[in-house]
């Protein structure tokens, strides 16, 4: 009897461990329906730049995370490189990746790659540089990133191709009253006078002295190796999913939905829509993406996951025009697209964005994008105009003189200044000079407010 019922335990067992093991089906959290709808559908495809999530049951594989195709790295190069196909490339992260509500991927990650091609430069920039003296065939460098490093040592292997970024970070500033044209003269040649004293500063305090000297004298020859500075900025956009372990994805904060009611706070998104003052007109839809989770005041719950969408409209578009008018361009987010699909109204403006360096942006107090003149748009003529007509009066120059006013044509106009000592010469290169900045700043068009995909900006919600 004793035997009968150990045999009968025993298959109750049994039993029980398959019920328990059909029953531990690993569980798919997705923070985008959009990516619910891929899944099941089983496209390889992935949204752009959502994070998907995938735990495992006790005793499975480790936790993971997916990064989907699109997703844009922000990377730093830390050395300097010529600019040659196929050269390898090292850099690192300067913004962290997030999964779902945390850092999977944090700052100075390392990330390698090499050169896969060198893009000709054409248009104004290519022009401007000819008549400045500069023969170069110049060209713009494409990445293409193949591994990462992860943070416990390993190895990652991506495919991400990667564009250069030279832009800066424009914050709104105060409303400014209306100046007259001579208080706006005075401002222009004051921020001039800092811009100097800062760049002169940032040249003495700098780590790489070498580099920026480098620079210089490579603006000054006809014809230069190109190379990529230490310190250069691409965006580095993933062109297939990635899944790297996430340890703390079984610990991820609960998603609240917001019911009508986003409350006020500051998001930080990235443009999926490219926007341009010349081109794009009123009413021109633009969206954007959430590039970390907007969580609740207390920090508990998530208001909007990582990846959510943004819907907006341009507001305003003026472009450039000549005689050295400038572009603008204002737009606002109305709406946004929950993971669940569910759309919610809300107010969100710029009160921060990357502004190409070349465009002197600045943001408004409605968060409009304005483009600036240069900050040499008064001094610099005023400055060549006088070296040229001190030039003209003075009949006994000598090298140094002829080296200091010959500004029009780099390297080469100085050197024939300098051997010739030739008023005739030296003034040539000096009218040259001041008319190339006259026309340039105060007779073409003037700069257009342009956000390339993947700009990053911060918005400021309101509670309306």
């Amino acid at each position: 009897m004793r035997s009968w019922n150990s045999v009968a335990l025993g298959i109750a067992y049994l039993l029980g461990g398959v019920l328990s093991l059909h029953g531990q089906t690993p569980t798919l959290l997705i923070p985008s329906s959009k990516s619910r709808k891929n899944q099941s559908t089983q496209k390889t495809s992935a949204p752009t730049a959502v994070s998907s999530v995938l735990p495992h049951g006790p005793g499975s594989m480790p936790t993971t995370a997916i990064l989907a195709a699109g997703l844009p790295l922000r990377v730093q190069i830390d050395h300097r490189y010529r600019m040659r196909k196929g050269k390898p490339i090292e850099g690192r992260l300067i913004d962290p990746v997030y999964s779902a509500d945390h850092i999977v991927l944090p700052v100075n990650t390392r990330i390698y790659g090499d050169i896969s091609d060198l893009t000709p430069i054409h248009g104004s920039k290519r022009t401007w540089a000819r008549l400045n003296g500069d023969f170069t065939p110049l060209k713009q460098p494409v990445l293409h990133f193949t591994s990462i490093k992860l943070p416990d040592g390993s190895s990652l292997p991506i495919d991400a191709e990667a564009s250069e970024r030279t832009a800066d970070l424009v914050k709104m500033g105060p409303p400014v009253k209306k100046k007259s044209r001579i208080q706006k003269i005075k401002a222009a040649i004051h921020a001039k006078f800092t811009g100097m004293k800062q760049g002169i500063s940032n040249a003495v305090h700098s780590k790489h002295k070498s580099e920026r000297a480098l620079q210089i004298f490579y603006g000054q020859l006809p014809y230069h190796p190109q190379d990529i500075w230490t310190g250069t900025e691409f965006d580095a956009e993933l062109t297939q999913p990635v899944t790297l372990p996430d340890p703390n994805a079984n610990h991820l904060l609960p998603v609240t939905p917001p019911h009508g009611h986003i409350p006020p706070g500051t998001i930080d998104v990235r443009l999926i829509t490219p926007l341009t003052s010349k081109t794009d007109k009123v009413d021109t839809p633009v969206e954007a993406i959430l590039t970390q989770p907007y969580l609740s005041k207390n920090h508990q719950d998530v208001i909007l996951p990582n990846g959510t969408h943004l819907v907006g409209v341009v507001t305003q578009a003026k472009p450039a025009r000549f005689w050295g008018r400038n572009g603008t361009l204002r737009f606002t987010f109305r709406q946004v697209k929950l993971p669940a699909g569910t759309m919610e109204n809300v107010h969100a403006q710029m009160t921060a964005v990357e502004g190409n360096k070349g465009q002197n942006v600045t943001l408004d107090s409605e968060g409009g994008a304005h483009a600036n003149a240069d900050k040499g748009k008064y001094m610099d003529p005023l400055v060549l105009g006088y070296l040229a007509g001190a030039n003209a009066v003075d009949t006994n120059q000598n090298q140094v003189d002829a080296a200091t006013t010959s500004n029009g044509f780099g390297l080469p106009a100085r050197i024939l200044s300098i051997l010739f000592v030739s008023g005739t010469t030296i003034s040539v290169f000096a009218y040259y000079a001041a008319g190339q900045s006259v026309i340039r700043r105060w007779i073409m068009r003037g700069h257009e407010v342009v956000f390339a995909k993947n700009t990053r900006m911060e918005l400021a919600v309101a509670d309306r």
